[in-house]
Formats: structure tokens, sequence, C-alpha cells
């Protein structure tokens, strides 16, 4: 108890030592959909959509490709970790359009992609890809999407990684 008055009064005392400091920049106010994208997803796949190679697809610039195909569509939402989040059915789907608009544009070959609809998510996401090997059906998909639609070399990358680490 002691101690923790100590603390305390040594920290009071720093704090009431110093200035407080002026600001430089304006503090950037973060979305209720951005906040709820670095709570659910960026310890992964980083606060800007770039993870760390081979441990976890990044997002940035790539995920707009997926929406180039249904299945790829379908494939992003049915990810465990996407569709057993437990982000209402509302807020995932405002997440994924961000990734998939902000953090992961442009979609495929130029083509324009619709958002995501609340009733799309909530449908995809009682689907949840869990008894099938990811990477083989992730590698299905990609392959797909490389047939129909001009996707990005590093779309392949992960898959490569993740195939040569074993």
């Amino acid at each position: 108890m002691i101690l923790r008055a100590c603390v305390l009064a040594l920290a009071a005392a720093a704090l009431g030592a110093t200035p407080l400091a002026t600001p430089t920049q304006p503090v950037t106010r973060l979305s209720g959909t951005q906040v709820a994208y670095l709570t659910h997803c960026g310890g992964c796949h980083g606060i800007e959509g770039i993870s760390a190679p081979g441990a976890v697809p990044t997002l940035r610039g790539l995920t707009g490709s997926f929406l180039c195909t249904q299945q790829g569509r379908e494939f992003i939402i049915r990810l465990p970790d996407v569709g057993l989040s437990t982000l209402s059915d509302r807020e995932l789907t405002e997440v994924m359009n961000f990734v998939v608009f902000d953090i992961g544009a442009p979609v495929a070959g130029g083509r324009p992609a619709k958002p995501y609809t609340v009733a799309e998510v909530a449908r995809l996401r009682r689907q949840p890809l869990t008894d099938t090997g990811l990477t083989a059906y992730r590698n299905q998909v990609v392959a797909g999407l490389a047939v129909k639609c001009q996707v990005p070399a590093a779309l392949h990358v992960y898959a490569a990684q993740i195939a040569s680490s074993r």
C-alpha cells in the first residue's frame, strides 16, 4: 500500500513538473469501423493492412481482387476469423467494405464491384470455412481469379510462401 502511494506521488509530481505539450498536428479521429478493424483484424493484418510476409496474408491493395468472382467474394466473408467474428452482421459488413474498398482497393481488372450488404454478409458468415484446408482452397480461389481477372502477382505470394515452408 505504501509502495503504491509512493508511485502515485512520484507520478503526480512528474506530471505537475512538466508543462503540457502543445500538439503540433491535429489528432486523427478514427471511425467506429476503423476502430473495429484495428481491434478485430489489425493485430494480425497490420494497422494499414500490411502483415508479416508468409505469416498472414497482406490486405493492402489485394483484397479488392477477391470481388472479381463470386467465389472470391464469398471466400473472404467465409474465412473462419471473419465469419465467426463477434462483430454484428452490420459491423462486419462495414468492416469488410472498409477492408475491400479502402485498404484492399483496387478491384482486380478495374471492374466496379458492389459493396457487401448486411443480408449478404449474414448469409455467408453462417457458412464458415471450417471443414476445408484453407491454403488449398485459397489457392483454388486465387487460381480462378487469375484466369478471369487481372490480379496482382502479390496475391499468389502468400500461398507460395506457405507451400514452400512445408
